[in-house]
């Protein structure tokens, strides 16, 4: 190797060894530098780390409290339909309950207004009266006493389900026995005259009471005719069938009575 080119190579020698020396001594100063920084970053991406993983954890449990809120209010929400689901279920049973009380009511008005229009119609008040005499000895109507009737017929017509009473009576003069059959038989001669005029047997009842006394009950009635009468028209008035018609009251608009006496 010649001398010129050596030289060359040794000159170049140390440059490039002291640029090689001060490179390495750049690097390390470098690194040096480096290091803080290095050591703040990692401490600042620590730190950051940390506090986003509180966060994610903050969150995290944000998360679930506002799930566990949820899950709560669709509970409320579901016990209030419950609620209200009860509520109109209980509404509408009570309004049931109304109208089964309301019904109850009214059934109990129509079988008391027809326990009273029963009771009524079992209760019979007087509403007419009348009576006809007979001639001594004697048991058959006569043309006057047919047309006293006949307002009787027409009175017992007019009155639903009217019930007649004939009451047959006699003077003193003659045996008790005898007297008893023939006041029977003036009061059969009313009865058979009624039933001719379209009254129903079942609704007559007749009784024969002879020379007996007139019932308390029947004595002002008799009095009323002839208070002063004379012994004759006494036994004529004695001769008689008394006659009283009776209605329910569920049928009769008054309680008043309307007389027929002859």
């Amino acid at each position: 190797m010649n001398k010129s080119r050596l030289f060359l190579i040794t000159g170049v020698t140390p440059v490039v060894l002291a640029l090689a020396t001060t490179g390495c001594a750049t690097k390390h100063y470098v690194a040096k530098q480096l290091a803080p920084v290095n050591s703040s970053v990692s401490a600042l991406e620590t730190k950051t780390t940390a506090q986003g993983d509180k966060e994610a954890t903050d969150i995290s449990r944000v998360e679930e409290k506002l799930a566990s809120t949820d899950s709560k209010v669709a509970e409320v929400a579901s016990a209030a339909e419950k609620a209200n689901d009860s509520a109109a279920q209980a509404n509408q049973l009570a309004q049931q309950n109304q109208s089964a009380i309301a019904a109850n009511q009214s059934a109990v008005a129509a079988n008391t207004a027809s326990i009273t229009t029963l009771g009524n119609a079992m209760t019979y008040s007087l509403v007419a009266k009348a009576d006809v005499t007979f001639d001594f000895n004697k048991s058959n109507l006569g043309k006057t006493d047919e047309a006293a009737l006949d307002s009787v017929v027409q009175q017992v017509h007019a009155s639903n389900r009217a019930v007649v009473e004939l009451i047959g009576f006699t003077d003193r003069v003659g045996t008790t026995e005898y007297n008893l059959a023939l006041s029977r038989r003036r009061a059969e001669s009313v009865e058979r005259y009624l039933v001719h005029q379209g009254i129903a047997l079942r609704s007559i009842h007749i009784i024969g009471l002879g020379k007996e006394p007139v019932p308390v009950g029947l004595l002002a009635d008799v009095q009323a005719v002839d208070p002063n009468a004379t012994d004759e028209n006494s036994r004529r008035l004695a001769r008689r069938v008394l006659i009283r018609i009776y209605a329910p009251n569920a049928s009769v608009p008054s309680p008043e009575s309307a007389s027929l006496q002859k």
